[in-house]
């Protein structure tokens, strides 16, 4: 049996449903919205998703360590991020 429940976000305007540990759900709506508004704030529609990804990912990785991402996060932002435009695109 599985802990994991669905949870249904609105991204870009665009509804996702992802499966999720009820204990990271609040953190996960909470993300949801600053994702969001820092899709708004970027005048670049086409590529906000990857812009607004990499400011917050960047911004994270500064404010926790002082240094810049390593690889392995690195590649591992790059693929959550493409799974979250398979999804936008429907």
């Amino acid at each position: 049996m599985s802990n994991k429940e669905i949870l249904d976000l609105t991204i870009m305007g665009k509804k996702i449903s992802i499966a999720c540990p009820p204990k990271d759900k609040d953190g996960l709506i909470k993300a949801a919205e600053i994702l969001n508004e820092q899709i708004e704030s970027i005048p670049d529609k086409s590529n906000a998703l990857i812009l607004a990804s990499l400011d917050l990912a960047f911004k994270n990785a500064t404010e926790n360590s002082g240094e810049v991402l390593d690889s392995k996060l690195s590649s591992s932002i790059a693929i959550a991020v493409q799974e979250i435009e398979k999804s936008l695109k429907g």
